[in-house]
């Protein structure tokens, strides 16, 4: 609750904000460069870190402080093209959880966070969307994308726990200068 809670804030707060500054390809472009900044400084944060044994928490004893810091970067996500994974992820790292166990409360976070999104947009745009594609089309799409998701993070967990986040940190680099040069030429 306490990681879930900032995202609410802020993300009610500054909606039209983020809507009228943010959704824009450059914009875009630039939170997936930032990102994957992000997520090559953390890796190797992380690496230093656990040389003195810093990054050894399962999460079980997460302190109250801490998961309120993850809910602070998971703000972050708020930004169009930064990735709401990645940045609780790192928020995780930061407050001593290994990787598998960082993947798995960024999953746990995501719950409660994409369905509250999910349910906001819906009373915007859900009457139009149920119009068009009817409520069996609507539903079908929200169990295949949770079932999705489930096997995503699955994956996700399996590659990071191995391999940490660099790999995702280059395909943000190499995605962002795909969309670049698409946008440029």
């Amino acid at each position: 609750a306490l990681a879930f809670a900032p995202v609410v804030v802020f993300g009610l707060l500054l909606h039209d904000l983020i809507d009228r500054y943010l959704f824009s390809v450059w914009a875009v472009i630039g939170a997936q460069v930032a990102g994957a900044f992000l997520m090559l400084w953390a890796e190797r944060w992380r690496e230093a870190s656990m040389g003195v044994g810093r990054a050894k928490g399962d999460g079980a004893d997460l302190p109250p402080r801490k998961a309120l810091s993850i809910g602070f970067a998971q703000c972050l996500a708020l930004w169009p093209g930064t990735s709401r994974s990645m940045v609780t992820i790192v928020g995780g790292y930061l407050a001593g959880l290994t990787p598998a166990k960082a993947a798995e409360f960024s999953f746990l976070v995501g719950l409660p966070t994409l369905a509250g999104a999910a349910l906001y947009k819906g009373m915007k745009s859900g009457p139009a969307m149920i119009a068009v594609f009817g409520w069996e089309h609507v539903l079908l799409g929200a169990a295949v994308a949770a079932i999705s998701a489930l096997v995503a993070v699955k994956f996700l967990v399996h590659i990071i726990s191995r391999h940490g986040m660099g790999l995702f940190a280059y395909y943000r680099l190499i995605l962002a200068m795909i969309l670049a040069a698409f946008y440029l030429f």
